[in-house]
């Protein structure tokens, strides 16, 4: 067995997907961060994105790196189950719910464990719980999709405030409960930045509250769908190791694997660092969540400067791939920071995967972003996984 490292730049879309929400259809992340900021990525163009979107990146005359896009088969755009596609699992389970239809079940549970429960406003469907911590639809992904549980860490304990969401993710099976939580804000501050989105869809503005500070703390409690022919339960079957870092270590599941929860781009890239100095073989996953948090923020700048430091790091990634190991660049779902929402945006995402062994070829457009496990499984030796075609062949073969 190989040693792969996959990193996934949280909400970094390439363009619109046909079957897209309205709003979503003139989307283009990468391109509108070029629109709005400075942007040179001369690593990441290298490896061929400028291939990909060429009016945001100038494409290199020879790539280092096959490229190619994926189409996101789970609905909307989510990084939960954008990751659990990426794995190679199967994302057909998830109910697609909104708190007005979810507020028994989930009133009933808390109770249950002898919280106090009632409305935050009379005739709205989110829920104040113990006076401190607010249940309600998520407006960051598409409706219906996840649900949050809101707090003041002034008020609450992060960890008393995930013993709530656990109780809420075991009541329902939306695809994420997201447990958030910072300082500087009160329930009349959570209140004051309520937003209807229509149909009932009614949350808290996450980014206008403040949230994103140095304070910020975050637990994405997916729904557990089967893993065991997932990517990485398929490595550790094998015998390889499993690392998962950044956000990777929420929503990405694997028995016995090394987690390392962190947000800066830069820890996260440490982390890499370390783990593939002393790996022997197996799979690194690496979540970049800062560029997600910059499309919630609608800051195309900051975007930029994390795309910057992205680029500044992979070449420690790159100089440590040994004559087999394969490292994939990726994304989960698009988050467009000129969109004017704070919600995530459905694209198409990039894939770059470069070897000193594998071929530079264009791979075109993808039907799944599954399609990237799969392709790994195959150059890892590790058996099939639940879904995903493999392009292994399209990389190996020496004729181009």
């Amino acid at each position: 067995m190989k040693r792969a490292v996959i990193v996934v730049l949280d909400g970094f879309g390439v363009g619109a997907t046909p079957d897209g929400d309205s709003a979503d259809l003139t989307m283009n992340t990468l391109a509108h961060i070029a629109d709005s900021a400075d942007l040179h990525l001369p690593c990441l163009a290298s490896l061929g994105l400028g291939h990909l979107v060429p009016d945001a990146v100038a494409p290199v005359a020879e790539p280092r790196a096959a490229y190619g896009r994926l189409t996101p088969v789970h609905v909307g755009a989510d990084t939960y189950m954008g990751h659990q596609e990426l794995m190679g699992g199967s994302v057909a389970r998830v109910e697609f719910r909104l708190m007005d239809e979810l507020g028994d079940a989930v009133t009933a549970a808390l109770e249950s464990a002898g919280h106090t429960v009632e409305p935050l406003i009379v005739g709205q469907s989110m829920l104040l719980v113990d006076g401190v911590a607010v249940v309600h639809d998520n407006i960051e992904a598409r409706a219906r999709l996840n649900v949050n549980v809101t707090a003041s860490l002034d008020d609450i304990s992060f960890d008393n405030l995930t013993e709530i969401g656990m109780i809420v993710r075991r009541a329902i099976n939306v695809s994420r409960v997201i447990v958030v939580g910072s300082r500087g804000y009160d329930v009349d501050g959570i209140r004051a930045h309520i937003v209807h989105r229509g149909d009932g869809h009614i949350g808290v503005d996450t980014p206008s509250l403040g949230v994103y500070s140095e304070h910020y703390q975050v637990r994405h409690l997916g729904l557990e769908l089967p893993v065991e022919r997932q990517l990485p339960m398929r490595v550790r079957n094998r015998g390889g190791d499993v690392v998962l870092l950044g956000k990777a270590a929420d929503v990405v599941r694997c028995e016995g694997a090394t987690l390392e929860n962190l947000v800066p781009t830069n820890d996260v890239f440490d982390a890499a660092i370390r783990h593939l100095d002393v790996l022997r073989q197996g799979l690194i996953v690496a979540n970049v969540q800062e560029t997600d948090l910059a499309g919630h923020e609608q800051d195309a700048k900051r975007y930029a400067r994390v795309l910057g430091t992205v680029d500044a790091r992979l070449p420690e990634l790159i100089d440590r791939l040994g004559p087999d190991d394969v490292l994939v660049i990726t994304a989960d779902h698009g988050n467009d920071p000129t969109s004017g929402s704070s919600r995530h945006t459905r694209e198409y995402v990039p894939v770059l995967i470069y070897g000193h062994q594998l071929q530079p070829v264009d791979l075109g457009i993808r039907s799944s972003l599954a399609d990237v496990g799969a392709t790994v499984a195959d150059l890892l030796g590790t058996e099939s996984l639940d879904s995903g075609t493999s392009f292994a062949q399209e990389l190996t073969c020496s004729s181009m």
